[in-house]
């Protein structure tokens, strides 16, 4: 075991990935606000018609600028990322050359970007299942005394928590073997990340506090610099638009500077107590009963094992799952994880049809 570093070291050594994607979301932002001053500057010549056509060009254009900037180029800087900090924190060694270690990392584990992209989507999605199962259970509490402000609060702490667990999922995909399935992997980053909820939840708490003061004073201050640097004789459609684009500015910087120190603190806490973590796949079953997407990850996780990582299984989900085939003594029902002999066509434990 090589060297320990703190989330404070590890972000200073990987200052290349902040960068890049820093440098990715501001090009978004100028490219727009660049589109919407040219609306203004038609607004205020009195070239209405002129504005309305550049105004709904802007509309249609926007999303379609930041989706290619920051979802699609953005989503390969993030993954490599996550590449070169897994492999830092397993050896305690940075890469010689991070930026093309990362690059080839993606390449040699997960085949194509695009195919991780679609594990990370389904894992977002499983989590906001668990998240409104939770939230739902803490909103009971809005009926005592400052309550509302406590599941406020307690929403904010679990979002922060669960906000990452995609990126858990690639690290610990990238820290297994390479013979292992990527959706086996991506299951097993969110079974492990539910059975340490206490450990990192008790980060989270912090971090939540934290993230919500450096938001707001980051995107007041940015916002009102730019409002100040418009000259007083101007127009106020210029203060306002220079306004909206400190707001920007300032998601921007928040994004990539403080969201990727979040997200390296996350890291760093999973991937203390991911390696001793003795799975319990009986959690594929409990988890899978609350959200359908993770039933959806096992059947993906079971398909590609057999062969096809897009066809349903035969079978629910069993053990041992690391690269070979699943032992066929043993099946856990997929709705109370219960387990049962092979072959058996209904759960001895729930009754539902396996």
């Amino acid at each position: 075991m090589g060297k320990r570093f703190t989330a404070k070291q590890l972000m200073d050594k990987t200052m290349p990935f902040i960068w890049a994607k820093l440098i990715l979301r501001l090009i978004a932002v100028v490219i727009i606000a660049g589109m919407f001053a040219l609306v203004i500057l038609a607004v205020l010549s009195e070239r209405l018609g002129v504005g309305y056509v550049l105004f709904i060009a802007a509309l249609i254009a926007a999303p379609a600028i930041y989706y290619f900037m920051v979802r699609f180029l953005g989503y390969a800087v993030r993954v490599g990322h996550v590449a070169v900090l897994t492999e830092t924190i397993k050896t305690g060694e940075l890469p010689s050359n991070q930026v093309e270690y990362g690059k080839n990392k993606v390449a040699e584990r997960i085949g194509t970007a695009a195919t991780f992209f679609f594990i990370s989507k389904v894992v977002d999605r499983a989590v906001q299942q668990l998240q409104a199962t939770l939230q739902s259970i803490t909103g009971l509490l809005g009926a005592l005394p400052g309550g509302k402000t406590l599941v406020s609060f307690g929403k904010t702490i679990l979002k922060v928590a669960l906000k990452y667990v995609d990126e858990c999922c690639i690290a610990w995909i990238f820290y297994g073997p390479a013979e292992q399935s990527a959706w086996k992997g991506a299951l097993d980053g969110v079974t492990i990340y539910a059975q340490n909820w206490k450990k990192i939840l008790g980060s989270a708490v912090k971090t939540a506090a934290m993230v919500m003061v450096l938001t707001f004073v980051l995107g007041v201050l940015i916002a009102l610099i730019f409002v100040l640097l418009i000259p007083s004789a101007a127009s106020s459609l210029w203060s306002f638009y220079a306004f909206i684009v400190g707001i920007f500015i300032a998601f921007a910087f928040k994004q990539a500077v403080i969201d990727s120190w979040v997200m390296i603190k996350m890291l760093v806490t999973f991937l203390e107590v991911a390696p001793s973590t003795d799975l319990r796949v009986d959690l594929y079953g409990k988890l899978g009963a609350v959200s359908p997407a993770f039933r959806s990850m096992i059947e993906r996780a079971q398909g590609e094992i057999n062969g096809d990582p897009f066809a349903a299984p035969r079978a629910p989900l069993m053990p041992p799952l690391g690269g070979g085939r699943p032992t066929p003594s043993i099946i856990f029902c997929g709705q109370c994880g219960a387990k049962n002999p092979a072959g058996t066509r209904f759960c001895g434990e729930c009754g539902q049809q396996i």
